[in-house]
């Protein structure tokens, strides 16, 4: 049954599609698994909303997570019903807006230093699983790379002598070359030259970040290394119920433009600045980024009062 119906059409599907040209990374890893989930329960039938339904809710799944399931298996169910009398067009709008924005946690650097500190807590039998997440914290919090991002650096990636990170493929398969700070290039030279130590001379293929016994830190490990450590900080975000790793990423974007600010540059001007940091496509996607911390409001409110006048107390 593992070659069921919806299974041979999948495969139809991804042929078809990849041959326009798209890539379907992500849609065909939670498409196949929506197709090996029909074969294991032994069902050949239609691809319909009664099966769309019964996967979206296998598990314990929020309303957006079972609605963005949905959302990737609506584009297939399209192409199948065009062919299959059977099947049925799966909607999209039995849950709530799946692009709901999460309000973002905006870390405080005391925050940020007491996480890395508690990497130092984590079980790391020759040292280098601690050392190695306590850096990529520090970098993502400096720089707000995707937290695949430093996973996938490579030692020719990590330009020390001119400060620069070769950003490659990532979201959108953009190249990008991502500048940063001495301070920070002074921390990576210690880990690299740490890691030389431990593990021996690396070619500049190799990965940058390693784990226990060196192992190429991957992003589910830093993923879990963030989940034991979150707990020290007390966070509690509003819309889901733990700190991310992508907060960082907020928290930079924020910090960057609290800063501009503070220094009287404008802001819309420089935006293109910080899009193109970040790897988006359009100065637009930046946007998502950035949220009303209490110190943004207060910048805000300051300069509006500067510029018009009056004054809290006043009515």
């Amino acid at each position: 049954m593992d070659n069921n119906r919806i299974s041979r059409q999948l495969a139809d599907y991804l042929a078809y599609k990849r041959s326009l040209g798209f890539k379907l990374t992500h849609e065909a890893t939670v498409l196949n698994r929506f197709a090996e989930y029909t074969a294991a329960m032994g069902y050949d039938g239609p691809l319909n909303t009664n099966i769309a339904l019964s996967w979206a809710a296998s598990g314990r799944q929020s309303d957006k997570t079972m609605g963005r399931k949905l959302e990737v298996l609506r584009p297939f169910s399209k192409y199948v019903y065009s062919f299959d009398p059977e099947a049925e067009v799966i909607s999209t709008l039995i849950y709530k807006n799946v692009h709901d924005r999460p309000i973002p946690y905006i870390y405080s650097e005391q925050e940020v230093l007491r996480l890395m500190e508690e990497c130092k807590k984590l079980h790391s039998p020759d040292g280098i699983r601690a050392y190695t997440i306590e850096a990529v914290i520090g970098l993502l919090w400096s720089t707000g790379l995707r937290p695949s991002e430093p996973v996938r650096l490579t030692m020719a990636d990590v330009d020390l002598g001119h400060g620069l990170l070769n950003i490659r493929k990532t979201k959108f398969s953009k190249d990008r070359l991502v500048p940063i700070h001495a301070g920070v290039a002074s921390k990576l030279l210690d880990y690299k030259s740490w890691i030389i130590s431990k593990l021996g001379p690396k070619h500049p293929t190799e990965p940058f970040f390693y784990t226990t016994g060196g192992v190429p830190l991957k992003e589910n490990g830093l993923a879990y290394a963030f989940k034991l450590i979150r707990p020290c900080i007390g966070a509690e975000p509003i819309g889901y119920p733990h700190v991310r790793l992508y907060d960082f990423r907020h928290t930079m974007a924020c910090n960057t433009i609290r800063k501009w600010a503070e220094q009287g540059i404008d802001v819309n001007t420089r935006l293109h600045v910080l899009s193109t940091y970040m790897g988006h496509v359009k100065p637009e996607d930046t946007y998502w980024y950035l949220s009303a911390t209490p110190e943004m409001l207060e910048l805000s409110w300051r300069k509006y009062e500067a510029q018009f006048g009056g004054g809290p107390d006043e009515i």
